[in-house]
């Protein structure tokens, strides 16, 4: 389950934030990580999680209005002042 502090907003900043954790850890992996197949594995899983995380945030551009908002499957709360006919009871 979502934690209620990640509502749309915080999502909307913390997935650039983890994109771009995930870019200094991929520069990171490429400098240091000798092995060419253990550092093309790393690449490519990093690769992979940040397509999937930005896919997740280009989704939640529109669900707002919507006010059915998931990420990886997981329902995510909407706050009352971007769309009032979304609050919950």
């Amino acid at each position: 389950m979502v934690p209620d502090f990640l509502d749309v907003d915080t999502l909307r900043w913390l997935i650039p934030v983890l994109l771009l954790l995930l870019l200094v850890g991929m520069v990171l992996v490429a400098r240091f990580v000798t092995k060419m197949a253990v550092k093309a594995s790393l690449l490519t899983v990093m690769a992979l999680i940040g397509v999937s995380l930005w896919v997740q945030r280009a989704d939640l551009a529109d669900c707002a209005d919507t006010c059915k908002c998931r990420i990886y499957g997981q329902e995510v709360d909407i706050p009352v002042d971007k769309n009032p006919r979304c609050a919950t009871d």
